[in-house]
């Protein structure tokens, strides 16, 4: 604790005096039972060493967490997805999970006569009829499980006016494992033909 003795009464008040008075009758002791930041602070010769050191501390904290940043930022860039299936070095498909045309041709089949039974031909609509048909006949074959089978669809749609249409295809492919399913379909109104192709991809 520091003790202050009284000014007297005779001596001028000024802030000088007062200040002098206080600094000269501070007890050594006072100093020394106070907290080191709190001496390092009085002193003002260490005060810029205190500031120094606390800048470096916290400049080191700061490189701390911008290299764990960085290593955890590296770990995940680096990490390598995981395989969703293993190898089975299998160069065909199983006799009962190749395409099936039967099956195919009927979901074509199904598509046609629930979507066209009624419609009329309209030139501005056709070709996003076309794509809806094959969007969903595609969604119904792959329901029907051909593992490692890459589907292809393609719909053409046309107006019946009693004319004759020949639609062909050519593939490159290998006839063991490979198949397509075909299925033609018309109204009044409108035709369409509808071809599926199961690629077997190894």
């Amino acid at each position: 604790m520091m003790r202050r003795r009284s000014i007297p009464q005779n001596q001028d008040l000024t802030i000088d005096a007062i200040q002098e008075h206080n600094t000269l009758h501070v007890q050594p002791q006072a100093l020394q039972r106070r907290r080191p930041s709190v001496a390092y602070s009085l002193d003002s010769n260490n005060a810029p060493n205190l500031l120094r050191r606390n800048s470096l501390r916290r400049n080191s904290l700061r490189t701390v967490q911008f290299s764990m940043a960085l290593r955890k930022h590296s770990v995940a860039k680096t990490e390598l997805p995981k395989p969703k299936v293993e190898n089975t070095y299998k160069l065909g498909p199983d006799q009962w999970g190749k395409f099936r045309q039967h099956q195919v041709e009927n979901v074509i089949k199904n598509v046609f006569e629930v979507h066209l039974k009624d419609s009329q031909y309209d030139p501005e609509k056709s070709g996003s009829l076309a794509c809806e048909l094959s969007a969903e006949i595609k969604t119904r074959v792959k329901a029907l499980e051909f593992k490692r089978y890459r589907i292809v669809v393609n719909v053409i749609l046309g107006q019946n006016k009693e004319q004759g249409v020949e639609v062909s295809s050519r593939c490159l492919w290998d006839a063991n494992t490979d198949n397509f399913a075909s299925y033609n379909y018309h109204n009044s109104s409108i035709f369409a033909t509808g071809m599926v192709y199961g690629v077997y991809f190894e």
